[in-house]
């Protein structure tokens, strides 16, 4: 159940299944929805453990006394790039109107792209995996920068070794950036027109983290199937992905 849940209310699996929650967001209209679910169904999540991608999501269900963690979003463990030479940088959910307030030498050899605004309703799956598969293998065979306001888009390139500049542009994004605590520094639209971020900044190395959260999703899935774990090593880590911090 890695994802983000807001508008249809259909995403809770039935009782015939046993979902493993790691990665997961609930959204604002998610959560009014699950508040009268918490109501009418209280037992549904008796003996589940709901690993949350972000603070916003683990505060909601502790309020609900859930038995929730801070998995974090497992973006974070795609496999990173080999060493090269990389010179394009990618502006990704930046508006066209803040070129002004960016370095010129970094709009040199760069490109715009908005990957929020695709067309997909009559698109199947396979064909949307495909695309997306696309855009992210161009980022790992081309970026030298990432200078992104999408969480989905910073995650994976941090990822896979890529310097990334993450630009918080709504008060709803900051809701969801906290699964790169410790991680990344979250900047500011002011940041950018008062010219304190530093583009030159090292490429963040995760592979420890990368480590625990797979672990986290194996030992998740044994434990989902009934099958006997080591919980004190879960519990530990489920803690150090939650302190994680370069």
């Amino acid at each position: 159940m890695q994802g983000w849940f807001a508008y249809n209310f259909d995403f809770l699996p039935t009782n015939d299944l046993r979902p493993v929650f790691v990665g997961t967001h609930f959204r604002e209209e998610a959560q009014k929805f699950l508040k009268h679910f918490f109501y009418h169904f209280p037992h549904y999540f008796k003996d589940k453990s709901i690993g949350c991608r972000d603070l916003y999501t683990l505060e909601f269900l502790q309020r609900y006394k859930l038995d929730a963690y801070f998995s974090r979003c497992l973006t974070l463990t795609l496999d990173k790039r080999e060493k090269g030479e990389y010179k394009k940088v990618f502006f990704v959910g930046i508006n066209e109107n803040l070129k002004e307030y960016f370095p010129p030498y970094l709009l040199e050899n760069s490109e715009f792209i908005n990957q929020t605004i695709v067309n997909h309703n009559d698109s199947s799956w396979e064909y949307m995996y495909e695309n997306t598969k696309n855009l992210l293998d161009r980022y790992k065979n081309e970026a030298r920068l990432v200078i992104c306001s999408a969480l989905h888009c910073a995650a994976p390139c941090v990822a896979m070794g890529i310097n990334v500049i993450l630009i918080q542009i709504t008060n709803e994004q900051g809701l969801r950036f906290s699964a790169l605590n410790g991680i990344l520094p979250i900047y500011s639209v002011d940041d950018l027109k008062q010219g304190n971020i530093n583009f030159e900044c090292n490429t963040p190395d995760i592979e420890n983290l990368k480590v625990l959260m797979l672990e986290n999703l194996k030992l998740s899935i044994l434990q989902t199937w009934g099958e006997k774990v080591d919980e004190e090593k879960l519990k530990n880590t489920r803690k150090e992905i939650s302190n994680f911090k370069l």
